[in-house]
């Protein structure tokens, strides 16, 4: 293993084995993001809520998650379990961005949001990549984990997640890999977590078997998932909670923001004026970024630390006018070679810090 500034935590079996081993394993990581997150939350929302009311508001999307994904489920009751703390604090953990939909536009003003980006054939090497930036609350930061789960059926899995979180993106042995933006839609009911779809397709043998997670069934709300095999192979699925658009690179670099890029998802957009002028202001960046005569993987790593627009940039650090653990921030960055089954992790804003390699 080589030296990471974040737990690097192995995780096999049933799904209960491998929720009560991330449990056990970051105890005292889960614990305190699960408080802090629960805080977050009822101080954010744009409803009067005590947890009690917070947790009758949210049942339905238990229930839904129950009908849709079992396995993930069983897995967060194992968390809760290793953890010793409440199921209900891990499920709203693992809706992180989808809890969001309880807040006002306005609120949601302040989050930068995450810049995902793909080279389908590195013109130096011939690989796959596929990677982004991961944008949240700065307190966020001290709960990044890496997993490396081997489940009892399917595919090995490296994953980037937070503590006590299934996934938020990442890869697995058959050279699929997932990254992910949040997209504001305005249809949002009970269904499918955003951390639920990506561990679906992660457990996904070929792209076939990966796209089914985005497109199929109920979501909670909007995403975009950039998803791709080890040939290269990528597509873009914008998604909100009842409608998905896809988009395909053919071959060529690709990237999102935080914006629908489809002109039939438009009116599904909550517009959130601060936020969406970062979104588009990066999308500018990074598609004049993905457009030049050569683009090699030195340039995503260019992109991942990349500061025009700075401090709502594509490396993102925030207004100083915001309190220090709330300042939208790059708490993470990873940069993944689906053909050769590696990560590349980021622990923070990556102009500052540096990409360790992770292989699966």
């Amino acid at each position: 293993m080589c030296a990471l500034p974040v737990p690097l935590i192995e995780l096999q079996g049933t799904p209960a084995e491998i929720g009560a081993a991330h449990g056990e394993a970051l105890r005292d990581l889960v614990r305190e993001h699960a408080e802090r997150n629960l805080e977050w939350i009822l101080s954010a929302s744009a409803l009067r809520l005590d947890e009690a009311g917070l947790w009758k508001l949210w049942a339905p999307v238990l229930t839904a998650n129950e009908a849709e994904a079992p396995e993930l489920v069983e897995e967060m009751r194992g968390i809760a379990r290793g953890a010793g703390v409440s199921f209900e604090h891990i499920f709203l953990l693992n809706s992180l961005l989808d809890v969001s939909n309880l807040r006002w536009p306005e609120s949601l003003g302040s989050l930068v949001g995450c810049t995902t980006f793909a080279l389908p054939n590195d013109p130096e090497t011939g690989r796959a990549f596929i990677g982004q930036t991961y944008d949240l609350a700065a307190f966020r930061q001290r709960f990044n984990v890496l997993l490396e789960i081997t489940p009892a059926d399917g595919p090995k899995q490296l994953v980037y997640s937070l503590a006590g979180m299934v996934g938020a993106a990442g890869l697995n042995e058959d050279g699929m890999g997932i990254v992910i933006n949040y997209l504001s839609a305005n249809d949002c009911r009970p269904g499918k977590l955003h951390a639920v779809i990506v561990r679906k397709a992660l457990a996904g043998r070929n792209l076939a078997d990966a796209v089914t997670a985005p497109t199929t069934g109920k979501r909670a709300g909007g995403s975009h998932y950039l998803i791709s095999d080890a040939e290269g192979y990528l597509v873009s699925v914008e998604t909100t909670a009842t409608k998905f658009a896809l988009a395909y690179a053919d071959g060529k670099p690709f990237g999102h923001t935080n914006h629908y890029l489809t002109d039939r998802l438009e009116d599904s957009h909550t517009i959130r004026p601060t936020a969406l002028g970062s979104s588009i202001a990066r999308y500018t960046t990074l598609r004049r970024l993905l457009q030049q005569e050569t683009v090699t993987q030195a340039t995503l790593h260019e992109i991942a630390g990349c500061h025009v627009s700075y401090p709502r940039s594509i490396c993102a650090h925030g207004s100083p006018d915001e309190p220090a653990d709330l300042r939208g921030l790059t708490i993470a960055s990873v940069i993944m070679s689906l053909s050769e089954r590696t990560m590349q992790y980021c622990d923070g804003c990556p102009c500052n810090g540096e990409f360790e390699t992770v292989t699966l």
